[in-house]
Parts: C-alpha cells; sequence; structure tokens
C-alpha cells in the first residue's frame, strides 16, 4: 500500500527552498549555512504545524520517522511539509550535493563515482538507521537515497563528539526555533573539525529559527551537541542525509583514537 510519502507529487516542491550554491565555509570544516533556507509562508505553516514527536529510538529520544503513522498524516495534511520532503526525495536534491560538495567530496576521498549519481526511492528503517552498516545493501553504492527526519531535544539532551555513519554523503539540519527564545541552555550544534596541533576552535552554530546547516560527512567532520540543561520549549529541527547503501568513507583506525581524545578534551572544557 502506498503511504503519503509516496504519492506526493513534484509539483508541490516548487518554490519551498531554494536549492541554490552557498559560500563553502572552510573552518573548522567545509560547511554552509543559510538563513531564511524554507520559502517565508511555507516555513511558519511548518513551523506552527511542527508536531509532538512520540518517545522512540533515535538520537533525541523523541522523533518521527517516514513511515511512522504521524509522519505521513503530516505531510498528506500539510503542504508545505509535503513540499519540503518532495524537495529532498529528488534527483534535483542529489544533484545540489554533488553541485555544492563535489570538490569536497573528491579531496577527502569519497568512495563513489560522482558523474553516476543517481537518486532513487530508498527508505531506511527504524533497526538500520542506528546501524553502522545496512543489514542488506539494496542498490549500487552510486544509486544515493535521502532520509528526512523530524526531531526535538529536549531537556537532557545531547550528542557526543562524532562522525555520522561512513555511508552518509550529506547531513543537513533545519532549525525549526530559537536559542533565545526558548531560553535554552545548551543545544548548539558544535563543529569541531580534525583534532590536531593549531586546529582551529569550534564553531557554534546557534539554533535560530529557518536556519539551515549542512556539510560533508568526511572523516574531518566531528561535530557534537552540548546537553539541553534547561529549555522553555523542545529543540524542534529536520536532519536531512544524502545516504549510499554501503561505506563511502574509510574510516581508519587512528581516527577513533583522535576522536576519544577530543571527547576527552571537551568533557574536560566543559567541567572546568
Amino acid at each position: 500500500m502506498k503511504t503519503a510519502s509516496d504519492t506526493l507529487t513534484t509539483a508541490a516542491a516548487k518554490g519551498v527552498c531554494e536549492l541554490k550554491l552557498f559560500d563553502v565555509r572552510a573552518n573548522p570544516f567545509p560547511h554552509v549555512l543559510s538563513e531564511g533556507f524554507i520559502e517565508p509562508r511555507s516555513y511558519e505553516q511548518m513551523r506552527r504545524t511542527f508536531p509532538a514527536c512520540p518517545p522512540g529510538t533515535s538520537p533525541t529520544g523523541f522523533s518521527l520517522y517516514r513511515g511512522d503513522e504521524g509522519y505521513e498524516s503530516l505531510l498528506a495534511e500539510v503542504p508545505a511539509w509535503g513540499a519540503l520532503f518532495e524537495t529532498f526525495h529528488s534527483q534535483a536534491f542529489i544533484d545540489w550535493g554533488v553541485r555544492q560538495f563535489a570538490g569536497v567530496w573528491e579531496r577527502e576521498g569519497c568512495g563513489i563515482d560522482l558523474s553516476k549519481a543517481r537518486y532513487v526511492a530508498y527508505r531506511e528503517d527504524r533497526v538500520d538507521k542506528e546501524r553502522p552498516k545496512l543489514r542488506r545493501a539494496e542498490h549500487a553504492p552510486e544509486e544515493l537515497w535521502v532520509r528526512m527526519d523530524i526531531h526535538q531535544g529536549r531537556v537532557g539532551y545531547s550528542r557526543p563528539v562524532h562522525l555520522d555513519h561512513a555511508r552518509r554523503l550529506v547531513s543537513m539540519l533545519i532549525y525549526f526555533c530559537d536559542h533565545a527564545e526558548n531560553r535554552m541552555q545548551g543545544g548548539e550544534l558544535l563543529l569541531h573539525g580534525t583534532p590536531t596541533p593549531g586546529a582551529h576552535a569550534p564553531t557554534r552554530v546557534t539554533p535560530r529559527h529557518n536556519l539551515m546547516a549542512a556539510f560533508p560527512c568526511a572523516n574531518n567532520s566531528p561535530h557534537s551537541v552540548p546537553e539541553i540543561t534547561s529549555a522553555a520549549a523542545p529543540r524542534n529541527y529536520v536532519q536531512v542525509h544524502i545516504s549510499s547503501s554501503v561505506d563511502i568513507w574509510r574510516r581508519p583506525r587512528t581516527l577513533r583514537t583522535n576522536l576519544a581524545s577530543l571527547k576527552l578534551k571537551l568533557r574536560d572544557a566543559v567541567g572546568s
């Protein structure tokens, strides 16, 4: 049986957000930021209808994934949400990722032929979402697919320094909240970069309404979220991934040691 996310028309996606090329910020690792990423009226419709996410297995503990009843109802009932889904689940979005980050991917050793990058309509389930490798790879490495997940971070939420799965090509976050309005302590996105002598200090991305942050998931992209210790409202955001079915980044063993060292440094800095 087809779900709402399977049957939405691509025509609905026009104008919901502009997939233009953004200036790539080099430090502490390549990333892009965009204020007002979603068309204002569409954003306001999504902000007003942002769902209360149920508890479940996810990094935040509260999420809606494609296939969940609440997710499918939201896409079917709110045109702006359906349009956003169609924007990302498309060849156009894959093409944007290649144009935006091809130079970074190639320089950092991306293991696929970008000239063959093609969108496929594959859905990664909740079990595989948490696994470093899929239980079964159904598609060729260049056949890329997309996740659009809805998350809420509440008091107590944090993320240690980490890299996203080695099958991910791009991670994107779009915030539907404002750090100051929420009177939030913690909850920023920290971009750390490679822990080497002379490395840049982490870049702090503070949640703001309709702010988009995106970066290639290469070996030089460790990031974290400090614990939310207090907040008047949840940290509402959408996370989007472009992904392959197989690992496209080689994670050397030395990288694990470096990440562990970076985690200790961050812990000591927070505790001091």
